[in-house]
C-alpha cells in the first residue's frame, strides 16, 4: 500500500524518519490536540509578554524550577541565558517585563557593546559541543579549560567571568555536572545546562534543576513533540527575567526569534502532553519494532543485527531502543554508507542514524534504526528498502 505524501503537491518527497528528532526534518509529529489548541490561539490576539508569563509559570511547575521562559528553540535559550548572565548586576535588574518601559538602551548593547559586562563562560574543553556558539550569539566569549577540578577553579575571574557553561550529554573526561555546580556556587556564578535532546525519561525535566543548575534549556520540538521552532527554558526567577527582557517582543538579542501566540500556546499543550502520557507504553512499542527490524533485516546474508539502547548518563536506565546492522562488506558488496546513500534516493526517502554522519548515534560504525519516530505503514517500507537495496 502506497503511503500518503501531504507534500507531493509542491514536489518534495516523503520522507521516513527512522533516524531521530532531526531538526532538518521538522523534529517531530506533534499530537492533533496542539494543533487544535493553536488554531484557538489564533482566534483572537492577546499580549505576548502576558502569554509569556503563563507560559514560563507552566514551564516551572514542570520542571521544579522557579520561573520558566517560552524560547523559539534551544539554541535560543541557550542564548538568552547567556545575555542573561551577562547582565547581573547590570541596571537592567530593575526592570520588569511587565507594566514597564525603558530598558532597550541596556538590552541594546548585546552583542556588540559589552564594555564593562562579565563576557566569559568557562566550559571543558571536552564538553564542548556545536550548539554552543548561542553563547557568542549574545556576545559572550569562552575560556575553555581542561575538565579538572584546578583548572576550572582557577579560569574564574571576578571581573570577567559570566557563568560555567555545560552540555547534559555523555561526553568521555568530562567532569560531571554536579562537580561544576559545586565549584561555581563557591563565588556565586551561575551554570547554564544544555539539555536540549536529554528527554525521555520524564523526570528529566527536573533533574537538572534538582542538581543545582541555575539555567536549563531544552527542546521544544524534539520528543517533546511540540512546534518544531520552540524551545523551554528553566531556572532561577532573577535569571530568567534578565532573559526575558532581553527575547521578543523587545528589543534585545533574541527579538529576531520570535514565537508566535499560537506557539506559545502549542508549546505548552504539548508539554501537558508529555507529562500525562504513558512512558512504558511507548517505550514497550519501540522495542517490538526494534525487534521486528532485528528479526526481519538478520534474514539478510552478511548483515547481523542487535538491539542497542540509549542510555539515562546518569544512572544507566535504558531507553530508546534501536536495532542496530553491521554489514560484511564481502557478502553484502555494499558499504554502511553506499546503503545509507542509497536509502536516501527514490520516494519515499528513508533517514537512518550512522555514526559518521549523525553524533547522536549510539553504535559508532553501525547503522541504527530508530522506530521512536516512525509512523505507521512505514517499518516494512525501510525493510523492504533495504533488502531491495542488498539485494541488487
Amino acid at each position: 500500500m502506497p503511503l500518503d505524501n501531504p507534500f507531493e503537491k509542491y514536489g518534495i518527497k516523503r520522507v521516513i524518519n527512522a533516524a531521530t528528532s532531526i531538526t532538518t526534518l521538522g523534529g517531530s509529529i506533534p499530537d492533533q490536540r496542539i494543533f487544535k489548541a493553536m488554531a484557538e490561539a489564533g482566534k483572537a490576539f492577546a499580549s505576548i509578554p502576558e502569554l509569556q508569563v503563563w507560559a514560563g509559570n507552566e514551564i516551572a511547575k514542570a520542571t521544579g524550577a522557579e520561573a520558566g521562559l517560552p524560547v523559539a528553540s534551544a539554541v535560543c535559550g541557550l542564548q538568552l541565558s547567556a545575555a542573561a548572565c551577562m547582565m547581573r548586576g547590570t541596571e537592567l535588574e530593575k526592570y520588569k517585563p511587565l507594566g514597564m518601559k525603558g530598558w532597550s538602551h541596556i538590552t541594546m548593547r548585546l552583542p556588540l557593546h559589552t564594555e564593562g559586562l562579565r563576557t566569559e563562560f568557562i566550559v571543558q574543553s571536552s564538553n564542548r559541543n556545536s550548539y554552543d556558539y548561542s553563547v557568542e550569539l549574545a556576545g559572550g566569549r569562552f575560556m575553555e579549560v581542561e575538565p579538572t577540578e584546578e583548572a576550572l577553579i582557577d579560569a574564574y575571574d571576578q571581573e570577567k567571568t559570566a557563568a560555567y557553561y555545560y552540555t547534559a550529554r555523555n561526553l568521555k573526561g568530562s567532569l560531571p555536572l554536579e562537580k561544576v555546580i559545586e565549584i561555581a556556587k563557591v563565588n556565586n556564578v551561575p551554570v547554564i545546562v544544555d539539555a536540549a535532546a536529554e528527554i525521555p525519561p520524564r523526570r528529566k525535566l527536573r533533574m537538572y534543576m534538582d542538581k543545582g543548575a541555575d539555567l536549563v534549556s531544552y527542546s521544544g520540538g524534539k520528543h517533546l513533540a511540540g512546534p518544531n521552532n520552540s524551545g523551554l527554558l528553566a531556572g532561577r526567577a532573577d535569571l530568567i527575567k534578565l532573559a526575558h527582557l532581553q527575547s521578543y517582543p523587545f528589543n534585545g538579542v533574541g527579538r529576531a526569534s520570535k514565537m508566535s501566540r499560537e506557539t506559545i500556546v502549542g508549546l505548552v499543550e504539548a508539554l501537558w502532553i508529555f507529562l500525562s502520557h504513558d512512558e512504558e507504553g511507548a517505550f514497550n512499542r519501540y522495542v517490538k519494532w526494534a525487534e521486528y527490524f532485528r528479526d526481519e533485516l538478520s534474514k539478510e546474508r552478511g548483515v547481523s543485527t542487535e538491539i542497542v539502547y540509549q542510555r539515562v548518563v546518569e544512572d544507566g536506565e535504558p531507553m530508546a531502543p534501536f536495532c542496530a546492522l553491521s554489514l560484511d562488506e564481502s557478502v553484502t558488496g555494499v558499504t554502511g554508507k553506499e546503503l545509507v546513500t542509497r536509502l536516501k534516493e527514490g520516494d519515499p526517502v528513508v533517514y537512518v542514524l550512522y555514526e559518521p554522519e549523525f553524533l547522536l548515534g549510539p553504535c559508532p560504525g553501525k547503522i541504527t534504526l530508530n522506530p521512536q519516530y516512525m509512523l505507521e505503514g512505514e517499518h516494512p517500507r525501510v525493510v523492504e528498502k533495504i533488502k531491495r537495496i542488498l539485494e541488487s
